[in-house]
C-alpha cells in the first residue's frame, strides 16, 4: 500500500514572487519513490487534506496525477474536501 505525505518547496516566480509551494509524494512499504507532483497549493492544511483522501482511499499511484486534477478543477470535489478542514 502507497503512503501520502506532503512536502514544501520554497519557490519564486516572477508573477509571485518567493512562495512556499505544498506537494504530495506517495512511497511504497518498502520505502521506494511511487509518485510526486510538486507545487500542489501554497495552502499546507489543503495539501494535508489532499494526502489524507489520498490515504483514506488508498489510491493508487497511477492515478494520482488525474484526481489531483479532477480534485483541483472541480469546485464541488474542492469544497468536499474542504468540509474536512471544520
Amino acid at each position: 500500500m502507497v503512503r501520502y505525505t506532503v512536502f514544501s518547496q520554497q519557490l519564486h516566480t516572477q508573477e509571485l514572487g518567493s512562495y512556499t509551494g505544498w506537494g504530495i509524494e506517495g512511497r511504497e512499504e518498502d520505502g521506494s519513490p511511487a509518485g510526486r507532483v510538486e507545487d500542489l497549493t501554497e495552502d499546507r492544511e489543503f495539501a494535508l487534506l489532499v494526502a489524507a483522501a489520498l490515504n483514506r482511499e488508498e489510491a493508487e499511484p497511477v492515478h494520482l496525477r488525474d484526481i489531483l486534477e479532477d480534485l483541483l478543477s472541480d469546485p464541488e470535489a474542492r469544497e468536499t474536501l474542504l468540509r474536512y478542514r471544520e
